[in-house]
C-alpha cells in the first residue's frame, strides 16, 4: 500500500516543527545561562562595592591577597609595606587618595578574617587562570621582600608561603603552577 502524499507531507513539517523547537529551547537555556553568568557578576560587583571598593578604590580590590600575605606571619615589614604601595603607585593610585589610604589603613591594622574572606571568595569567582598567575606572582613578592636577614634564613616565611599556596589553590591551576615554579626546590 503506497504512502499518502499528505502523509510524507504531513510528517515533513512535524520533523521542520519539532526541529524548531529544539532549537528554540537550545537558544532560551543559553539564554538563561548568560542572564545567570551576568547576574552573578552583578551580584559580585555589588559585593565589591558593599565592601567599600567604590570609586577609585575599585582599582586596588584585586591586590587583597597582597594584603593577605603581609599580615601571614602577624606583623606587616616596612619591605613589604613599600612593595605593595608600589604595585598600587603603579596603576595609576596617587598617594592621599582613597584607593591608597584605604590600602595604607590595611597595612596599619589586619583586616578582619571576615573581610579578607569575603575579598578572596570573590576574587576566586572572578578571576581567570592568567590573572590569578599574575597575582600569585605579586603576593610571592611580597613575601620575598622582607625574606631572611642578610641573606640568611628562608625567604620566604613559611607561613606566608603556605598562605600563598592557599592563594593559589583557590585561583586555580595556572597559579599553582606559578607557585610551584617558584618555590622549586626551595
Amino acid at each position: 500500500m503506497p504512502i499518502k502524499p499528505e502523509i510524507e507531507e504531513d510528517a515533513y513539517f512535524k520533523e521542520q516543527d519539532m526541529e524548531a523547537r529544539a532549537k528554540l529551547r537550545a537558544k532560551m537555556d543559553e539564554d538563561a545561562k548568560r542572564v545567570q553568568r551576568e547576574a552573578r557578576k552583578l551580584e559580585l560587583a555589588d559585593a565589591v562595592e558593599a565592601l567599600g571598593f567604590t570609586g577609585n578604590r575599585k582599582k586596588i580590590f584585586d591586590l587583597m591577597p597582597m594584603v593577605h600575605i603581609a599580615w601571614a606571619d602577624g606583623s606587616v615589614s616596612r619591605k613589604e609595606r613599600s612593595t605593595i604601595l608600589k604595585v598600587v603607585k603603579s596603576r595609576d593610585i596617587a598617594p592621599g587618595s582613597d584607593a591608597f589610604q584605604m590600602v595604607e589603613s590595611m597595612l596599619e591594622e589586619q583586616p578582619s578574617k571576615a573581610f579578607m574572606d569575603e575579598t578572596m571568595g570573590i576574587l576566586k569567582q572572578t578571576l581567570d587562570g592568567k590573572e590569578g598567575a599574575s597575582l600569585v606572582e605579586l603576593c610571592i613578592g611580597v613575601a620575598e621582600a622582607s625574606g631572611g636577614l642578610f641573606g640568611i634564613g628562608e625567604s620566604v616565611d613559611p607561613e606566608e608561603r603556605a598562605t600563598i599556596e592557599e592563594i593559589a589553590r583557590a585561583f586555580g591551576n595556572d597559579a599553582l603552577l606559578t607557585f610551584h615554579r617558584a618555590f622549586a626546590g626551595r
